[in-house]
């Protein structure tokens, strides 16, 4: 199978709105008044889309779309020329209030965030139905936009409450990614030549799009699009790993010694069990014998120094090809139908990630710090300098290839006449995302009792780039050898190599990640159109759904490599390391790299192991991995789903009021197939034996109720309302289904002569997991001033119930058959669940076990978004030719039981401003995002970070040199902005990510 192929207001506010809404809605639509007929429009007439570009009439239409839509969306726009004056989609959609884009994202991926959740709470469609992007690879993050051209795309619109005929799935919103049809398109073609300059590294890389458009006849018309980017982009980061409090073992200094240096800031008397960072001296030294009159006399914490240093750099490589076509008929006035397919594929083969990683830890490598400490505002006293010696100094290399793909078609056919309207849509599409990691190692490892030589010194410079200093000696760091090395599984590690004399260690792993899902789907929309009181339609529609999600990974393993065939000048000194960061950040120089696809076409093929398979890159996999142990697996979800809904446009006390109620149901088939570990691991590596496939099936179906309103309370003041009730599925990745067991280790703390103590640890598969729900309200007030303008201020409240947490039901975590563990029978005592068939007399095997389950308390995110937007058109002269944007948003999500989500900034801000002439239009836009926190990631370590609060310029400018030619520069982060995290105090750094400036030349050209 797989392997085969491989806010503010209390909770009853809530309730009122929703009884409010619909309650209301019905009463309203039972009255005899006046009638209007609803506004049918096209979905590109019915959003409120910001074009970006020709931007007075852009920004006007935006507003003049607005006060004639009912349901609340906000979206992007082209110039119909293929241009999106922006670095990628992500970043023009974050000037949408309530979007924030992850930075943390590397390699331009442009996933977002959107009100106050993450991007897999979004559902992203393609003309308003669900497609088949490439998945996402990390945990809570949504597709990434950036495997996408965005010259294809006519729009992308922000549906902020979905209602009961929308694609379900978005619990924070839709994202539509939209293509405009044949016939909508105005005959002609365009070419578009670029180049873009990235200023960290001095690279350039070129563009083109082309694009026709053509009607055959009135009734017929075809176009197609095609666009390609070479991508060659780099991005600059120091990681402060970690800070750890002193200790005789990391300073080697003798008890006394480390009394007599440190000690006061040690506290005297025992400390808290927890709640602080308190830490006795008596604790640290296992006797108080050393305390004195000046122990703790400046401190209880302690004091802290930096143990970890990575300097790190990632060199993107690739190209981006993007496509589109279409065709449409309009056979007769009742008729219209047609297709439209895309391509996309982002390829980046030769991206590499480069890292110098030097670490100090107790028993290896000592510190020695210098000057004096400084109190952080936690109460940590921390050190900014200090000196290591004999640490284990490691580069390492790892050639990360991504591969990202989508393509599909949506194909439709509508007819309409004076009372029907009836709709067709069958969809096919596919996408998938891989990521092919080959990690290489070289370290110089600690020498016990003596040196390895090795030396540095680092100044953290308290959060601030340019005081950060660090240099290493002797030069160079690291070597490479081609003979005398051990492979070291038969010890433990079946990642590493190991010379003779134990000073120099090689590690060759990297974990493959492979990701596909696939989307088809047939519904009908049917609408009547009445005449009856206040109900102007009644509308339904019937959809079927399949996707499939299939996930695969590897992990690779060091045995077999032709170690024989390595050669010196593998191991070289590359260009970044003069240019780092522009020259900003003193860093150590002393850094050489391995020239990894020289390095990986030298030692294969390798020797395969007895039993084992090769990955992808062709080395032996290690089975008993998580990047293997985890990731084997498919789900498929079929979906039954059915909405009816009521328009009504009426007059209440001389105000015109119209809207829609409705209710949508959907049915889920889901099937889950799962590669279970079913028994503790064959040897060092493990074995394809050791796991068997399993299949779980479960059924579940929601009711999602709606009800929005438009009321004109003047011919210039507007107030919406709506309540939905949405779901979205955990995201397919972050939650594995698998079951994965550890062999029995023993527990070398609780052995005693008497007794063996042996643990071992069972990872629950996560295949019961349910939907997250949500009942969500919005309101929002528009007074639309003058002619172009716009001050509007819209409040949500969203409660989601099912977020998931980890489970101490011991029923589950310790069943007592066993379940298929391998362990036999388990009992649960009270505090350890234990294998009773595995004990005797002189031994215990404790099992530890945890799984994930649905929460069923709630979590609330709410917020607040503001707008104005104006024009200056009635002014004189000069003046004329400016407006600008304004918009604010504020975030907030509670919850008892579970933590806030993470990477959401509680305010952001955009601020926008132009001036245009029929010539030439110049415009300027400043986003800011307050700090927000983080969660830990991959092999990062110490305590939770959040990241610093961060501002970004972006000008853009266009010049029409002729009526059919227009020059353009864009260029972005013009204040070259970096992005800081740190952990409770700003000069407690702990990551600097620094991607310089760009700037895109384009020139096109229309016929």
């Amino acid at each position: 199978m797989l392997l085969e192929n491989i806010l503010i207001k209390p909770a009853y506010c809530a309730k009122a709105w929703k009884l409010a809404l619909l309650g209301g809605s019905m009463l309203i639509a039972g009255l005899h008044t006046t009638a209007y007929a609803q506004d049918v429009a096209a979905p590109s007439a019915a959003d409120e889309v910001i074009v970006v570009t020709g931007f007075k009439k852009s920004y006007a239409d935006a507003v003049r779309s607005k006060k004639q839509n009912i349901e609340i969306t906000d979206g992007i726009s082209s110039d119909g020329l293929g241009r999106f004056p922006d670095l990628n989609v992500g970043e023009a959609l974050q000037r949408i209030p309530g979007v924030q884009i992850n930075r943390e994202a590397e390699g331009r991926n442009a996933t977002i965030n959107l009100r106050g959740m993450p991007g897999s709470y979004a559902r992203t469609t393609l003309n308003g139905v669900a497609f088949a992007a490439p998945p996402s690879l990390a945990n809570d993050q949504g597709s990434p936009l950036g495997a996408f051209n965005s010259d294809i795309f006519s729009a992308f619109v922000i549906e902020k409450s979905p209602m009961a005929n929308a694609q379900s799935g978005g619990l924070s919103g839709n994202v539509d990614m939209q293509i405009a049809p044949a016939l909508s398109r105005t005959d002609g073609g365009m070419v578009k030549v670029s180049a873009e300059y990235n200023e960290l590294g001095g690279s350039v890389a070129p563009a083109m799009t082309i694009g026709y458009n053509k009607h055959l006849s009135t009734d017929l018309a075809v176009f197609a699009t095609v666009a390609y980017k070479k991508e060659d982009f780099r991005r600059d980061t120091l990681r402060y790993n970690g800070y750890s409090r002193l200790t005789p073992g990391l300073t080697g200094l003798s008890a006394a010694d480390f009394a007599m240096t440190y000690g006061q800031y040690y506290s005297a008397s025992p400390c808290p069990s927890s709640g602080s960072f308190c830490r006795s001296l008596s604790d640290v030294l296992g006797t108080s014998a050393y305390n004195t009159s000046a122990t703790g006399t400046k401190g209880n914490t302690g004091v802290y120094a930096l143990d970890a240093i990575r300097q790190y750099t990632r060199e993107n490589k690739g190209d981006l090809v993007t496509a589109t076509a279409g065709i449409e008929w309009k056979p007769n006035d009742n008729t219209k139908m047609g297709i439209i397919g895309y391509y996309s594929e982002r390829d980046l083969p030769k991206t590499t990630q480069y890292f110098l990683i030097n670490a100090v830890w107790d028993g290896a490598g000592t510190i020695t710090p210098s000057g004096t400490p400084a109190q952080m505002s936690d109460g940590r006293w921390l050190y900014e300098t200090a000196t290591y010696n004999n640490f284990p100094a490691k580069s390492s290399t790892r050639l990360y290839s991504q591969h990202q793909q989508a393509q599909g078609f949506v194909a439709n056919l509508d007819w309409s006449n004076d009372l029907w309207k009836v709709n067709f849509v069958v969809a096919g599409s596919k996408g998938s995302n891989s990521s092919l990691e080959t990690e290489l190692d070289l370290q110089t490892n600690p020498v016990s009792g003596g040196t390895n030589g090795i030396s540095g010194t680092l100044t953290t410079g308290f959060g601030e780039l340019d005081g950060f200093a660090y240099s290493v000696t002797p030069t160079p760091q690291n070597q490479i050898f081609n003979n005398g090395w051990t492979w070291q599984g038969p010890n433990g590690d079946p990642e590493g190599y190991l010379r003779s004399n134990g000073l120099y260690y090689l590690n060759i792993s990297g974990s493959e990640s492979f990701a596909d899902q696939s989307v088809t789907s047939a519904q009908v929309d049917i609408e009547r159109h009445l005449d009856f009181g206040p109900v102007t339609a009644l509308k339904g529609g019937l959809r079927l759904e399949k996707n499939q999600f299939k996930s695969h990974g590897f992990r690779n393993m060091a045995f077999g490599a032709q170690l024989q065939n390595i050669t010196s000048d593998m191991l070289y000194t590359p260009d970044f390391v003069d240019d780092f960061m522009n020259g900003d950040a003193k860093i150590s120089k002393n850094w050489q790299v391995i020239d990894a696809e020289r390095f990986i076409d030298a030692v294969t093929p390798v020797d395969i192991y007895q039993g084992g398979g090769l990955t992808t890159r062709g080395f032996n996999i290690l089975y008993r991995d998580g990047a293997f142990a985890d990731n084997n697996y498919e789900t498929e979800n079929a979906l039954t789903q059915a909405y009816i809904q009521v328009k009504y446009d009426t007059e209440v006390l001389g105000h015109r009021l119209r809207g829609n109620i409705g209710t949508r149901y959907e049915a889920t088939d889901n099937t889950i197939d799962s590669l279970d570990v079913i028994r503790p691991f064959t040897g060092v590596a493990g074995s394809l034996s050791d796991f068997k496939w399993q299949r779980i099936e479960n059924k579940y179906h929601y009711w999602l109720p709606s009800a929005i309103f438009a009321l004109d309370l003047k011919d210039d003041l507007m107030l919406r309302g709506a309540y939905y009730k949405t779901y979205v599925r955990p995201q397919d990745r972050q939650f594995s289904p698998v079951t994965r067991i550890s062999q029995r280790l023993i527990n070398s703390q609780q052995t005693t002569p008497n007794m063996t103590v042996y643990d071992a640890s069972v990872r629950i598969g996560n295949n019961k997991l349910q939907p997250y729900l949500a009942d969500s309200v919005d309101v929002s007030l528009e007074w639309y001033n003058r002619p172009g303008g716009l001050l509007a201020v819209a409040y949500f409240r969203k409660v989601i119930t099912g977020r998931i947490v980890g489970t101490s039901d011991p029923a589950i975590l310790c069943p007592s058959d066993g379940s298929t563990w391998g362990f036999g029978p388990l009992s649960w005592d009270g505090q350890y669940c234990t294998a009773t068939s595995l004990g005797t007399s002189n031994s215990t095997t404790r099992v530890f076990a945890s799984g994930n389950y649905n929460l069923d308390r709630e979590t609330t995110v709410e917020g607040w978004e503001f707008n104005i937007q104006q024009n200056l058109d009635f002014l004189p002269g000069f003046w004329k030719n400016f407006g600008g944007n304004f918009n604010y948003a504020y975030t907030d999500s509670k919850s008892p039981a579970i933590a806030p989500f993470p990477g959401i900034s509680k305010h952001t801000a955009n601020l926008i401003g132009y001036y245009e002439t029929p010539k030439f239009g110049i415009r300027a836009v400043y986003n800011y995002r307050t700090d927000y926190p983080l969660n830990a990631n991959g092999t990062y370590t110490g305590g939770a970070r959040s990241v610093k609060a961060r501002g970004q310029l972006d000008l853009s400018a266009s010049y029409n040199l002729t009526d059919r030619f227009a020059l353009s520069l864009d260029a972005y982060n013009v204040t070259n902005e970096k992005r800081y995290e740190y952990e409770n105090d700003l000069r407690v750094v702990r990551w600097i990510d620094y991607d310089g400036r760009s700037v895109t030349v384009s020139l096109r050209g229309t016929f």
